[in-house]
């Protein structure tokens, strides 16, 4: 929700550092594994209770994750295995993250936290799963969902430099779930409006 409103505005204000490293042989690619190993040096950090600088090194790789298809598009280099290899970095980066925190709740016996953990990742990657199936079914549904990954970091940053970190757990495990079910949902729906369609025209 909020990472749409800034693709809206931020395209513009960072053309101009994005065609300057792209003339530096800097490769999106090279950007979104960068932000991979930035992203898990963050999750090993909040393992072993560094938690200030594991949320600031974590928004660091979402930055560059988060610029990494804005350097492919200026340097005219967008393709179908950089998408895929956005995504499977996506997701061992979140997995990074998850794990971290799960050690540290681990160590200190806190279940609650430990569920919520479970929870959240689970809800992260089944609405990834949603995705992936709805668009194997002509379905789009990327921009469905209350909770993207922007958001998801956005919130354990904050919520770890105002040492609620718990709060972040709880509001990744509810709104990742509320996510795919809106996926879930929105897919239904409009498998259903196609089916229709299809069966409109076989009477026709």
């Amino acid at each position: 929700m909020i990472a749409r409103w800034v693709r809206t505005w931020d395209g513009a204000l960072l053309e101009p550092f994005l065609r300057f490293i792209a003339r530096l042989g800097i490769t999106a690619n090279i950007l979104t594994v960068a932000s991979l190993l930035i992203v898990v040096t963050a999750g090993i950090l909040l393992a072993f209770d560094k938690m200030f600088w594991g949320a600031w090194i974590l928004m660091l790789g979402a930055f560059l994750d988060g610029i990494d298809g804005g350097l492919a598009q200026v340097s005219n280099a967008k393709s179908p295995f950089g998408a895929f290899l956005d995504s499977i970095c996506d997701h061992c980066g979140d997995f990074a993250i998850y794990l971290g925190l799960l050690f540290a709740y681990i160590r200190s016996d806190a279940t609650l936290e430990i569920i919520l953990i479970f929870v959240a990742m689970f809800a992260s990657v089944f609405g990834s799963h949603v995705r992936s199936r709805a668009g194997m079914a002509a379905i789009d549904t990327r921009t469905i969902g209350l909770f993207t990954r922007f958001e998801r970091i956005f919130l354990l940053f904050i919520c770890i430099l105002i040492e609620k970190v718990t709060i972040a757990l709880w509001g990744l495990a509810i709104f990742n779930s509320f996510s795919a079910l809106q996926r879930v949902m929105y897919t239904i729906r409009a498998y259903g409006k196609d089916k229709n369609i299809v069966l409109n025209q076989e009477t026709l």
